[in-house]
């Protein structure tokens, strides 16, 4: 932790905010005694500063820059250094005293035009101005091509060939395949919403050690090609601010970086510790549709699981009025809580409570008594009034809009009328916004946002259509904030953090179709916005945006790596309960990183508070930022080896596997820098630089290794979740070294003067009482643990000249962990095995896998690993590993195959279950398909494609016998009008005709087809007619042609309320899943309604139905006695939506057999 003074200077304006003013004088002009000036030749103009020389040469404008030592770091463009519109700089003339600070220069341009530049250096930097524009235009200037590069906030995470970019960014934008810029092209860089809300130009090349930064609010210009280096605006009279840092040092940039932005008006806020506490978002679990008994309910669920939350986000519904619809209020409508009922209400959304919100004081008493803050969402964009075609209705909205109208506070056009936003993502309809650089527009909004009463807020606004041009507009509206004593989650802000952390756009589930659902692009966003200066980094809650069952295996996979993803970030927040994940295994370990983060937070709040003193982002470390010198960590990130590694803090290298292949991947290459480095889990020990190959990292541990300065401060609980004190670990890294701590009040030093590890040599004094510490060794890592005090001083002494504290193995374990065991039981199948001396953990392999997979498949520091439920089948070997290499693999052992493909067997558009021949995989498509918003079967995006003649296929392997084969998609208006199914079957084909329009949400019989074992069963959509053709799932269902014994059987699922279901050969009329609190899926838009016990509508007329033979009420059994629209607290898995196993016994208990009988 570096301890810095900074004086903030604020600038604000009436065209933007922050306006870009001129700097104070002590940013354009060298101190005293500085060794700057200006120099001139008859070719060339020289500005040299501390650590650099800035060559000009006058043939063009073509400058460039130069270290200490001659080195060029910017080399000058070969043909001009300046553009305006189409026309080249031609000529340079100085006009200020040759050996002036500043250099004025006149630059004639080759259409005969002149305008003024100003070249302003200072010891490390250099700013440059345009000025004397004929008016609007296009401005550049621009170097030779560097590199590597790394920054530009948002639009780091974009792909090359994308200068004209389109938004909302799923489906328009392309996610970045490597952290590194090179090859980026941007004519239109600005807030254009969803993932284009954190604006920045700044880049920096810690090769070189120099970087770059343009201040304006205009249309701006990047480019970083293998021809030039660009910076530049679009339609603007002057460019203000482009400034080069030139420090020759990756520190020293960004802390003159962090000066700059001050002085022009970005300025950071000061992190306060309670956002770096465990988080959960509303959105994350119950999507736009919140209401108060689900986000009490769902809350209380972390506490009582153990989950030591510190803070939790409502973004959406608290406001008042028909959630959904126009006339709906916002989170502007200050105050004005869903607390009322409004009879005849309809939401978009059936089944939300009628308030939505009907006691918000008891809700902040839930926050409050448990020590949570709680956040709202919050958006400086209000509707617009309908003259203006907004939808503002003073009932729900409240007369805020015409108060902010009235007194001017809104931005406004050239002929004085509020600006309108055409296309928002909420609210519905044109908005007016928020003037950030008038002071009085900003107080104004602050003391109305009191009103709600709570603590904080997640500010997620997103505008769209038309561009504003006005990046920094929302900085000063959260400074305000800030400044008075709210938490901020940043989501909108031009170069600076003007809160407490900055949450990346939206995480979705997914493999990499579009932005938002590429997990690829999360580390390149994290990493580049690190690379902007912004270490208070929060990757999304883990699981991302709701939608696929906690028990679809593909989805526990990625759930269970986002979750050790995010634990190694500055923020750990959470949607769902990771204990509804289907394997206990999993849900075991996301709690066990849960908790770790939290006793990290001493440790991860001070390298933020590092981070927001200097500038540098220390928090959250790119590793060409952190070891600029080694180039093998230049190109590390990348979607093709995905090395996602970062520095977390000073003392933590980050290694999570995380990717697309989230399902497959078991290992990585991990590269570690020079230095020593401990596997924080293993214990393992290695020295850098060297790239551990294939190196496995299971889903049982913290993904990381212990190096640089090798100190950590955590906190302690009790067993009751109180905290009782905190510990400091130091790690047997290196001697000679500090670590400097704060919590922004105390501050503390731990000196490693000690000459080695060896415990029984070495003392730990504290230095601010004189007294001798006692501490603990750690038997896996060898890190020294003993009680820390805040406030307090400690060195090390003593420790002999031992390398390590404890034994280091000298060879690879000579043993093999025979015999291995297969224990199966109703949690799933494990293997287990005895311990092997000297290995650091454990290697699982598999071969001739029902996965189709091969090669490594987990790794655990334990002696057994679990396989988890179904597609387990394969021969398997462990070895016992430590770091000189890998012992002998174990005897074989297979594990028999789940699934036989004599039962049901459901084939995915995800391609589940998967077949191992490539040529034939389980889901293939031709043509044009894309993911859809709405939702398949299993809650999983389903597919869809406007492209006749476009196919999609599902494969599977069968027993040989005959199915019933059926389809499910969404339903929808616009399907289409009709499709064909080609049956592939034993007798050969049989194409089946569907119109789509009229149906979708179900499974939906094409007949029965028998196929044989020989040859895979599959069945082709082929899109046709007019209309959206749609897929999700093809499910073969065996047929039987005696009826089972009753009770016997499979029942299959029901997506529609009333609807024939087979089971197992018998058919059951108007089956209908229970609703108590929960949910079924009515035809239509995708949504998940909940529908009361008793509703006339639905469940009296099943209760009546004329055809029944007997009624199954579910509603009845699992109903909580004091309130019947819900699961009773011992039937309710813990979404307050999906039945427990007690649930489960009671439907069977229900359920009167002799009414299933023939």
């Amino acid at each position: 932790m570096t301890t810095r003074l900074a004086v903030a200077v604020l600038v604000l304006g009436v065209a933007g905010a922050p306006r870009v003013a001129a700097l104070p004088a002590a940013l354009n002009a060298p101190p005293a005694g500085a060794r700057t000036g200006v120099t001139e030749t008859a070719d060339t103009i020289v500005v040299r500063g501390d650590t650099y020389a800035m060559t000009i040469v006058k043939d063009g404008f073509r400058y460039g820059f130069t270290d200490t030592a001659g080195r060029e770091t910017l080399p000058p463009h070969p043909e001009s250094g300046l553009r305006v519109d189409e026309a080249d700089a031609a000529a340079t003339e100085l006009v200020s005293d040759p050996n002036a600070a500043t250099a004025v220069l006149d630059v004639t341009l080759d259409d005969g035009a002149t305008v003024r530049v100003h070249v302003h250096p200072s010891p490390t930097t250099v700013r440059i101005t345009v000025d004397d524009l004929a008016g609007p235009a296009t401005v550049d200037l621009r170097t030779a091509p560097a590199g590597p590069a790394y920054g530009l906030g948002d639009y780091g995470a974009h792909a090359d060939g994308q200068p004209d970019e389109g938004t909302p960014c799923s489906g328009n934008i392309e996610a970045r395949p490597t952290l590194e810029l090179t090859g980026i092209v941007l004519d239109n860089l600005t807030n254009q919403g969803s993932c284009k809300r954190f604006i920045s130009t700044f880049m920096v090349f810690p090769q070189q050690g120099v970087a770059q930064v343009l201040f304006d609010e205009g249309q701006k210009r990047v480019a970083l090609t293998d021809t030039e280096n660009r910076l530049g605006a679009a339609a603007v009279d002057r460019i203000d601010a482009v400034h080069y840092f030139l420090a020759g040092d990756v520190r020293r940039v960004y802390a003159d970086y962090r000066d700059a932005r001050e002085a022009h008006g970005y300025v950071d806020v000061e992190p306060r510790p309670d956002m770096f506490e465990l988080g959960w978002e509303a959105y994350g679990a119950l999507a736009w549709n919140t209401y108060q008994s689900s986000v009490e309910e769902t809350v209380q669920g972390f506490l009582d699981h153990g989950y030591p939350l510190g803070w939790g986000v409502v973004g959406s519904g608290f406001w008042p009025g028909p959630r959904g619809r126009p006339t709906e209020g916002t989170t502007n409508s200050f105050g004005m809580w869903d607390d009322t009922e409004e009879p005849g209400r309809e939401d978009a959304q059936p089944g939300l409570p009628n308030p939505r919100y009907p006691d918000p004081d008891r809700l902040k008493a839930l926050f409050a008594d448990n020590d949570l803050d709680l956040l709202l969402g919050a958006r400086n964009n209000v509707k617009a009034l309908p003259a203006d075609g907004g939808n503002h209705n003073p009932v729900h909205d409240g007369p805020f809009t015409e108060e902010a109208a009235a007194a001017g506070f809104l931005l406004q056009d050239a002929d004085g009328t509020p600006t309108v936003v055409t296309r928002a993502q909420f609210p519905s309809g044109p908005s007016y916004v928020l003037d950030g650089s008038d002071p009085d527009a900003v107080e104004w909004y602050v003391d109305r946002t009191r009103a709600w009463g709570v603590d904080g807020w997640k500010e997620d606004t997103m505008l769209y259509e038309p561009d504003l041009h006005r990046d920094g507009n929302w900085n000063p509206v959260q400074t305000a904030l800030a400044d008075a004593g709210d938490l901020l989650m940043v989501r909108n802000a031009a170069y600076s953090v003007p809160g407490d952390i900055v949450r990346i756009n939206d995480t979705i589930y997914g493999t990499g179709e579009v932005f938002h659902e590429d997990p690829d692009r999360m580390p390149v966003n994290l990493l580049n916005l690190a690379a902007s200066g912004a270490g208070n980094l929060y990757p999304d809650y883990v699981g991302g945006t709701p939608g696929p069952s906690m028990t679809d295996p593909a989805y526990m996979d990625y759930f269970m790596r986002n979750a050790q993803f995010n634990a190694v970030t500055p923020v750990l927040a959470f949607g769902k309960g990771p204990w509804e994940l289907g394997r206990a295994d999993y849900a075991e370990s996301v709690k066990e990183l849960a908790r770790w983060h939290d006793a990290l937070h001493p440790y991860v709040y001070d390298a933020v508070l590092d981070g927001n003193a200097t500038g540098y982002p220390a928090a959250m470390t790119p590793l060409p930022i952190a070891y600029p010198d080694d180039e093998n960590t230049y190109g590390l990130v990348n979607d093709e080896t995905r090395q996602y590694e970062w520095m977390f803090g000073e003392s933590l290298l980050a290694t999570p596997v995380f990717g697309a292949d989230f399902d497959t991947a078991q290992a990585r290459d991990v590269y570690l820098p020079a230095g020593k480095w401990i596997d924080y889990e293993t214990g393992a020990v290695f020295t850098g630089p060297r790239t551990l190959d294939d190196y496995a990292i299971g889903t049982d541990r913290v993904p990381a290794f212990v190096g640089g300065k090798g100190v950590l401060v955590t906190r302690d609980r009790d067993d009751s979740g109180e905290l009782t004190g905190m510990t400091a670990e130091v790690y047997p890294i290196a001697t000679g070294t500090r670590y400097e701590w704060t919590d922004g009040s105390a501050r503390s030093r731990v000196l490693n003067a000690n000459t080695g590890w060896d415990a029984a040599k070495l003392r730990i004094t504290d230095r601010t009482t004189g007294e001798t510490v006692p501490f603990e060794v750690d038997d896996v890592t060898g890190a020294f643990r003993f009680v820390f005090e805040p406030g307090h001083d400690y060195v090390l002494s003593g420790g002999g000249w031992a390398a390590h504290s404890l034994p280091v193995p000298e060879a690879a374990p000579t043993a093999s962990p025979d015999p291995v065991e297969v224990d199966a039981s109703s949690e799933g199948t494990s293997l287990s095995w005895s311990a092997v001396d000297d290995a650091r953990h454990y290697v699982v392999e598999v071969s001739d896998s029902e996965k189709c997979l091969g090669g490594i498949v987990g790794a655990t520091a334990e002696t057994t690993f679990p396989l988890g439920l179904s597609g387990i089948g394969g021969t398997y070997t462990v070895s016992a590993v430590n770091e000189q290499g890998a012992g002998p693999r174990s005897a074989p052992v297979v594990v028999d195959p789940t699934d036989d493909g004599a039962g049901v067997v459901t084939v995915t558009d995800e391609g589940t279950p998967p077949r191992c021949d490539p040529d034939r995989p389980a889901y293939a498509e031709t043509g044009t398909w894309q993911g859809s918003s709405l939702a398949g079967f299993d809650g999983t995006k389903s597919r869809f494609t406007r492209t006749r003649g476009d196919t999609a296929t599902w494969t599977a392997d069968l027993t040989a016998q005959t199915y019933d084969v059926s389809v499910w998609f969404p339903r929808h208006t616009n399907s289409a009008t009709e499709v064909t199914y080609t049956v592939h079957h034993a007798g050969g084909e049989t194409d089946v005709s569907m119109v789509q329009a009229d149906a979708g949400n179900a499974w939906l019989s094409l007949g029965e087809f028998a196929f044989t074992d020989t040859e895979p069963a599959s069945v082709t959509l082929t899109a046709g007619g007019t209309g959206v053709s749609r897929t999700d799932a093809v499910r073969f269902t065996p047929a039987v042609q005696d009826a089972p014994h009753p009770g016997t059987g499979t029942w299959t699922a029901s997506s529609s309320l009333l609807q024939d279901v087979t089971i197992s050969g018998q058919t059951v009329r108007n089956v209908v899943d229970t609703s108590i609190g929960g949910s079924d899926r009515l035809p239509g838009p995708a949504h998940r309604v909940a529908v009361p016990a008793g509703t006339s509508a639905i469940s009296n007329p099943i209760r009546q139905h004329a055809d029944a033979d007997a009624v199954l009420d579910f509603d009845v059994a699992l109903a909580d006695p004091d309130d019947p629209t819900r699961l009773a607290p011992e039937y309710d898995k813990g979404d307050h939506l999906h039945p427990s196993d007690a649930a489960r016994a009671r439907l069977a208990e229900v359920v009167d057999l002799a009414s299933l009988l023939p």
